[in-house]
């Protein structure tokens, strides 16, 4: 131990007198550990994200399809799928897309009929409005974009050319917005008056599934009795997102490949930048008595101690900028350009797995570059390094 102590201040006082250098790789090395880590972090932390809001939603979900595309369902469809076993509950959801010109944004439109199971959620705000059929409530996205406060009238343009005035009533709390921070939701007399929606359809059916187990068996019978109709199940979706993080973060990633081959350029180029100067040291220290053994340990320690450092300060960085930055920097790439993308606390997930990946792909391969060719010059003849 006390021997590997003292090749260990050894290893520094070498780290020490080429500082300059080796501050540049440390550089490097933590600004790649950094980027790479914040990448894989804030992936898994919107995976799971999204996992904890999905986990809410109906296990399946009903929608009817005319030329391909996704159409108003008739109420009428409601029965047939009733009548199967194992089905709890159908209901109908009352939801669209406007586009707001002034802050060049779209709403979620969402009318709060007392059978929507997403109105439920927000029983609380919902119970607040009053006999006006125009009040909405809207989330704080919305209410920031559009400076709105409770009491103002938000403009809403018809289907028919008309403008709609939405008294708002009342703002969602910044607990919700992962799910209301682009919703404004209102009467359902209100909803179908803006997008011009007859009372026999709607937008589609939430099926509640006795038992989740059987919500494949339940989707295909639907399909039986209604062929005109896609079922997208809980399941599909949770797959979908996570293929949909996986492929924005693995597109970031494709592109820092090359950033990380730069690195091991850079690495291979200080490893060999000392040439005879680097052979001749480790065969003067060869020759006082050092073994192979140990000059191999000392290059170890010479790669490792930075490799490492540059690591925990990389992986540092990256935990904070993630959970108390937001991940302010890559955030755009991973989650798209929503104007109105809900500003959550992002909780990483498996981090330690992450982290784990970040350190094989970056410092292994460092300590690789860093003790091939000092392997070669530890074995070579201290008597033919020097008289070279």
């Amino acid at each position: 131990m006390i021997r590997q102590l003292r090749i260990l201040d050894f290893a520094l006082q070498e780290l020490w007198r080429q500082k300059g250098r080796n501050a540049a790789v440390f550089v490097v090395h933590a600004s790649l550990v950094f980027v790479l880590a914040s990448v894989l972090l804030m992936a898994s932390a919107l995976r799971h994200e999204a996992g904890l809001v999905l986990a809410a939603s109906p296990e399946l979900i009903v929608q009817r399809l005319c030329a391909g595309r996704h159409s108003m369902i008739p109420l009428s469809y409601r029965e047939p799928i009733e009548t199967i076993r194992g089905v709890r509950a159908v209901k109908p959801r009352y939801w669209g897309y406007y586009y707001d010109p002034p802050p060049g944004t779209t709403y979620t439109l969402m009318a709060s009929d007392e059978e929507s199971p997403f109105a439920k959620a927000f029983s609380d705000a919902v119970q607040e409005q009053d006999d006006n059929p125009w009040t909405c409530v809207v989330g704080a996205g919305i209410a920031e974009a559009r400076m709105l406060e409770p009491g103002d009238l938000l403009p809403v343009k018809a289907a028919d050319g008309g403008l709609r005035a939405l008294r708002v009533i009342g703002v969602f709390t910044a607990e919700s917005q992962l799910m209301t921070h682009d919703l404004i939701l209102l009467r359902a007399s209100a909803w179908r008056s803006v997008f011009d929606i007859q009372e026999a359809v709607a937008t589609d059916l939430a099926v509640e599934v006795a038992n989740p187990e059987e919500a494949d068996t339940v989707s295909r019978k639907i399909l039986e009795r209604l062929p005109d109709v896609r079922v997208i199940s809980r399941q599909a979706m949770l797959r979908t997102y996570d293929a949909l993080f996986q492929w924005r973060s693995g597109m970031v990633l494709l592109v820092l490949c090359g950033a990380l081959v730069a690195f091991g350029i850079l690495a291979w180029g200080q490893a060999t930048a000392a040439g005879a100067d680097e052979r001749r040291h480790l065969g003067v220290l060869k020759a006082l008595g050092w073994s192979v053994s140990d000059l191999m340990t000392l290059k170890w320690w010479e790669g490792f101690s930075p490799a490492i450092a540059a690591f925990l300060v990389g992986a540092l960085a990256a935990h904070l900028h993630v959970v108390l930055g937001g991940c302010a920097l890559l955030r755009p790439f991973l989650q798209g350009w929503s104007v109105l993308f809900p500003k959550f606390d992002l909780q990483p997930h498996g981090e330690l797995l992450r982290l784990t990946t970040v350190l094989l792909l970056t410092v292994v391969p460092y300590l690789l570059v860093i003790l091939g060719p000092a392997w070669r010059a530890a074995i070579t003849d201290p008597e033919e390094v020097l008289r070279r």
